[in-house]
């Protein structure tokens, strides 16, 4: 349990109202159809050594893949992509409009990719923006969901997962969320609640994974000039001077979570990170980073490869892209194998 999230977690899997509405076959079968073909498979830009281990994934899907005009060939898009990464575990955001008849959309992309869906994380201000985990039952089970760990403190939320991997007799924890869009300040306020996490606790060894959007570029990436996109837009990213002017990067709350204990991966395995935004809008064309999969301190020593999946398919589909951590899940310590 976190230091700072009270412990209301739910046993079981809490009742899904909002998931039992039946879905339409037609509609599944149209998702299906969304497959990419195997000669577009994407060449993703990955860490030497990445094996297959176990995969979680995150992914910003932009607006819930679906367009001004209500066209959802986006949304098809990124369910036939997802299906072909064959991930363990997937936190995906954005899933504006997701609510509507029964969730069939997020029943949907579990069809298409073979995966199930938890209760969905509703975001509590961020316009209807939520964000939903799934997770494939042949190698991951679900001991515990908790739809909203922090009370509604999150500008969009945060869901709590305690999972088992296959081969693996420990649990994990999986902290599923979409950081503020707003600040660095708003950031900044949200990982103060999720520090606990980033070590031991009260003699608890937790091993937890942070995936999600977490609106920040890394704390070590090289500096964007921020300077090439609107000022208007800029309080987003970055830190007011004294003199009432624009200046570095707001990194406080990336830092925060490393000195707490968690780890970006690509650190971990020595690895260039790769940019997983900034290439979508005319007015924000500057390559950063935003989307990551944490590891804190325990759960480090699990990590063997890091994917961002940067290809034309991809930034065609939403305004960021998916990255993909691999787990070697039982270590050589635990005397485990899979």
């Amino acid at each position: 349990m976190s230091a700072t999230c009270p412990d209301t977690r739910q046993t079981e899997h809490p009742p899904a109202r909002a998931l039992t509405a039946p879905v339409s076959r037609l509609d599944l079968a149209r998702d299906t159809e969304g497959a990419l073909p195997a000669d577009l498979a994407p060449v993703p830009h990955t860490a030497p050594g990445t094996a297959r281990g176990v995969r979680i994934g995150t992914y910003n899907l932009l607006t819930g893949g679906i367009d001004k005009d209500d066209e959802e060939q986006r949304r098809l898009g990124q369910n036939g992509f997802l299906a072909s990464l064959g991930l363990d575990v997937l936190v995906v955001q954005e899933l504006r409009r997701w609510e509507e008849h029964g969730w069939w959309r997020l029943w949907a992309l579990a069809e298409a990719t073979g995966m199930v869906p938890l209760p969905p994380v509703l975001s509590a201000r961020g316009g209807g923006n939520h964000l939903a985990m799934l997770y494939r039952p042949q190698t991951v089970r679900v001991a515990e969901w908790d739809t909203d760990a922090c009370r509604g403190v999150f500008h969009h939320g945060l869901g709590r997962a305690i999972v088992y991997f296959k081969g693996d007799s420990r649990p994990w924890t999986i902290l599923a969320t979409h950081l503020s869009f707003l600040g660095g300040e708003e950031r900044l306020a949200e990982a103060r609640w999720l520090t606990g996490y980033g070590d031991s606790y009260e003699s608890n060894g937790q091993r937890v994974l942070l995936p999600g959007d977490l609106n920040t570029i890394g704390a070590r990436d090289p500096e964007p000039e921020w300077s090439k996109i609107p000022a208007n837009l800029r309080s987003r990213h970055c830190l007011l001077t004294a003199e009432g002017g624009f200046g570095a990067t707001d990194r406080r709350a990336i830092q925060l979570l490393e000195a707490a204990g968690f780890a970006d991966p690509y650190d971990l395995l020595s690895t260039t990170p790769a940019r997983t935004a900034g290439f979508w809008s005319e007015e924000e064309l500057l390559p950063h980073r935003s989307d990551f999969v944490l590891a804190n301190r325990l759960a480090a020593p699990y990590v063997r490869g890091v994917t961002t999946h940067d290809t034309d398919i991809t930034r065609s589909l939403s305004d960021h892209l998916p990255v993909v951590v691999t787990l070697s899940v039982p270590a050589a310590a635990d005397g485990g194998g899979r």
